[in-house]
């Protein structure tokens, strides 16, 4: 099941999506808030995939870089030119 909704930026491009007990918030092509992930598994500066449990996300851009990240929650920012769920 899929929930739309997520936090505004001040120009208005963020987009929410929770799978599960996990969720994304996208800020335009340039920011990534991934929570509830269970792990890296890749990280270069053109492809990071995170554990999701039941699928994996893959993001792939340039400069992408991981800003922070704890237990549940990881940052990531760059230019994001996709975004791959894998089942």
């Amino acid at each position: 099941m899929i929930k739309k909704g997520g936090r505004k930026n001040g120009d208005g491009t963020v987009l929410g999506a929770r799978v599960g007990a996990v969720h994304m918030e996208i800020s335009g092509n340039r920011e990534v808030i991934f929570e509830g992930g269970r792990g890296i598994l890749e990280y270069s500066e053109s492809s990071i995939r995170i554990n999701g449990g039941k699928y994996v996300v893959a993001l792939r851009g340039r400069g992408l870089h991981i800003i922070s990240m704890t237990e549940s929650d990881t940052v990531i920012n760059g230019f994001i030119t996709a975004i791959e769920y894998i089942v």
